[in-house]
């Protein structure tokens, strides 16, 4: 079984990856610089979504040839990071969480792969994130002795500028506790895919309004001593997963079409 990871801002290469070969994987909907290689004894198909420089702004992404290319490539769960800015102020730059809802403030992105073959489905996303890959993601913290809290609700804006104090507030009043450019479509897409998706949000910040004025250089300074830990966490993940995994995420088809 394939596992595709994706991560984004400060996380543009993954640790111990062997025997890496790049790629341009050509989709319906464009080209996709891909890195393959083996972890954990698994081929992984890796993504940075940003690029290699970070030169792709969150709006700019491409987000359906990214997702099209994984599930070219025979990939069927999805490990990712969603670099985010925290509401919670229990939840301090370098926290790791759970993402288990989201929110969707983004406009003008390509987010639905349907109509397809002359079919439109119409996808639940009630949890958007999966929970049977989730199981291992907990297991394998649990194993390196780090801490991944529950319940984030992330709030995905277009970007690349930062939040002001009043879309804070305004996440606020509607249950969000992060705030980040990436999260939508990404899940979404996987989804209609069929194939397991789950992310785990790293705090680089705090939110607008929450602490002192936000700077660019404040997020990749919080990341900078962090890729390591993701690496390891995803590579025990793997190690984690068995051959015969399975999850409601991967039968999302079966029953979506009217």
């Amino acid at each position: 079984m394939k596992i595709g990871i994706i991560t984004g801002t400060g996380f543009y290469s993954l640790p111990n990856l062997r025997e890496t070969q790049k790629e341009v994987v050509e989709t319906p909907y464009g080209n996709v610089d891909v890195e393959t290689g083996h972890l954990a004894g698994r081929e992984i198909v890796f993504i940075s979504r940003h690029g290699k420089k970070h030169t792709i702004a969150p709006s700019d992404i491409n987000y359906r040839a990214n997702l099209y290319a994984l599930h070219m490539k025979g990939v069927k769960i999805i490990l990712a990071t969603s670099v985010s800015g925290s509401l919670n102020t229990e939840w301090k730059p370098g926290t790791f969480i759970f993402l288990e809802q989201f929110l969707d403030f983004t406009y003008g992105r390509k987010y639905t792969f349907y109509p397809l073959d002359g079919k439109l489905a119409h996808i639940t996303v009630t949890d958007p994130y999966c929970e049977e890959t989730k199981k291992y993601i907990r297991q394998a913290s649990e194993n390196i002795g780090l801490k991944i809290h529950e319940g984030g609700v992330y709030s995905c804006f277009n970007g690349p500028r930062f939040e002001t104090k009043a879309e804070i507030n305004m996440v606020r009043m509607l249950g969000g506790n992060l705030v980040g450019q990436t999260g939508f479509p990404e899940c979404v897409l996987a989804r209609e895919l069929a194939m397991s998706y789950a992310s785990v949000a790293i705090v680089s910040n705090f939110a607008a309004g929450i602490e002192a004025e936000l700077t660019a250089t404040e997020v990749t300074d919080n990341l900078a001593n962090l890729g390591n830990i993701v690496g390891e966490l995803f590579q025990r993940t793997i190690e984690l997963i068995p051959d015969d995994f399975d999850s409601p995420s991967q039968h999302a088809l079966d029953h979506a079409f009217l």
